[in-house]
């Protein structure tokens, strides 16, 4: 009998371990509900300027394809824009704790997540009037998929309010 739970808490580990290493990208939105993104008729960047050890062109890349999307939604990029959009790519860390049995087994484990973030103020008032994340966009530690992080940016885009 012994033999047989052990087994199955293996079964169990190696289920759970292989669930958290492939994880699926995940998307959060939130505005500000009592601004009407109809006032804002153009953006501008906060920087293009790529965090230090992050590729330039891939990040370059990211900012083209966010800023095609603004313009289709209506948005003209200006030097001085009615929004101020910032983008910031990285990593967080991500700490878990299973708790397995009545005996109190508590595992905690941590991982590295890459994540896409899209935020966007109010020129004149420096208000954040939108934020989007993708989270696990991006592989830590690995060359990223240029379409993997496409798809991300555009699950985002989708949900930025248009003009």
């Amino acid at each position: 009998m012994q033999r047989k739970h052990l087994i199955l808490f293996g079964a169990a580990s190696a289920l759970l371990f292989s669930a958290g290493v492939q994880a699926k990208p995940r998307l959060t939105t939130d505005m500000a509900h009592d601004v009407q993104f109809s006032n804002y008729n153009s953006f501008t960047w906060a920087s293009t300027t790529p965090p230090a050890g992050l590729n330039s062109v891939a990040f370059q890349r990211v900012q083209d394809s966010i800023a095609a999307t603004l313009a289709s939604k209506g948005y003209q990029r200006q030097p001085e824009g009615d929004l101020t959009v910032a983008l910031t790519v990285g990593k967080l860390t991500r700490v878990d704790l299973d708790a397995w049995n009545h005996w109190g087994y508590h595992d905690t484990y941590a991982r590295q997540e890459g994540q896409i973030s899209l935020d966007a103020f109010d020129s004149k008032t420096k208000r954040a009037v939108w934020h989007g994340q993708v989270t696990d966009a991006i592989p830590v530690g690995k060359p990223a998929d240029p379409e993997k992080v496409q798809e991300a940016v555009n699950q985002l885009m989708e949900q930025f309010p248009a003009h």
